[in-house]
């Protein structure tokens, strides 16, 4: 079991970080560039500096260099050595520190199994494709063994097929060894719908932190919830028509995973727009550009969803309505 706690980090990125990861789930750091979340990582690996206290276990590691903090780092870039081929490359950090042979052997082995790359062993990164050099990678992280497990944007380079494939071996793999699992990611769908704690960072701070279905959209400043996306009450059909019922409005779950009761959906920043057939009417509370995309905030009976498209002469004030797109069932 380890509990990995943050408490008042700051340094040239972190502004009074205070933030717990739970022991044996999967948490997921989200925000925009530069708010942060790879500084978190970094951190907790020790791999810069900073103020503050970082505890495993309720144990302050804050003068334990990195190499002894037991970690497993898969960051941003794969870095295989080009000149050794895919067992040579995972069997690479148990050499360095000195493994037997039958060790080496047996772990380098158990990795290629783990993430399905039997079959690349004696291939050179070359040869690879990006997934594959992904998994390559992410093998060579696990082999020597620690906990907790930190993960940086797998996806970059990566097309959504394989970007989700791989977040599923790691999460079975993460499950399996209950280690606890920090990972940082743009894809705030996936981390709505599979991760166990999401951490909402902005400019350093923290906005939210818990569970998906206990993020409250009027705790946080319209133009960060219109990066973030909303949660929302709704109700749910069979899983055979993949439906949420959010008001008079059928919103279709994406992907179509309905296995049990629908209470609450994740609408993302792109999942409604302002349309004349939609079913949902609101009031435009606020109105702003993200990353040069036009988006409202829609208060609709309480509750706040972001919507793409500003109609002309829409403004503060005017009634809508809303045609949902896309909605994601929540992690419980």
């Amino acid at each position: 079991m380890v509990r990995v706690s943050l408490r008042n980090i700051e340094n040239y990125a972190l502004h009074g970080i205070t933030v717990e990861f739970p022991p044996r789930e999967i948490s997921a750091i989200v925000g925009p560039n530069g708010a942060g979340k790879t500084t978190i990582l970094r951190v907790i690996a020790g791999l810069t500096q900073y103020k503050g206290s970082v505890l495993f276990d309720g144990k302050v590691v804050d003068n334990i260099p990195p190499y002894r903090r037991n970690i497993l780092y898969i960051p941003q870039r794969n870095a295989l050595f080009p000149h050794m081929n895919v067992w040579e490359n995972i069997a690479f950090p148990l050499k360095i520190r000195s493994f037997n042979k039958r060790v080496i052997e047996e772990r380098v082995n158990w990795a290629l199994k783990k993430l399905s790359i039997e079959h690349l062993a004696s291939k050179y990164p070359s040869q690879l494709s990006s997934g594959e050099a992904r998994r390559v990678a992410i093998a060579r992280s696990l082999v020597v063994g620690g906990n907790p497990l930190l993960v940086d944007e797998i996806e970059q380079s990566l097309d959504v097929g394989i970007r989700l494939e791989i977040y599923e071996e790691i999460e079975r793999i993460s499950r399996e060894r209950g280690l606890t699992t920090i990972i940082v990611t743009h894809d705030l769908e996936w981390a709505m719908n599979r991760a166990d704690e999401i951490i909402f960072l902005w400019n350093g701070r923290v906005i939210y932190a818990g569970p998906p279905k206990d993020f409250e959209p009027h705790s946080v400043d319209p133009s960060k919830l219109a990066w973030f996306g909303s949660v929302v009450d709704a109700s749910g059909l069979d899983e055979n028509e993949c439906y949420a019922i959010i008001g008079y409005e059928r919103a279709p779950i994406q992907p179509c995973n309905v296995s049990r009761g629908v209470d609450k959906v994740y609408i993302p920043p792109d999942g409604a727009i302002v349309n004349q057939k939609g079913r949902l009417k609101g009031r435009i509370v606020w109105s702003g550009e993200i990353n040069g995309v036009k988006k409202l905030v829609i208060n609709v009976d309480g509750a706040l969803i972001v919507t793409k498209y500003n109609p002309h002469g829409v403004k503060i004030g005017s009634e809508v309505n809303i045609r949902i797109l896309k909605a994601i069932l929540i992690k419980t």
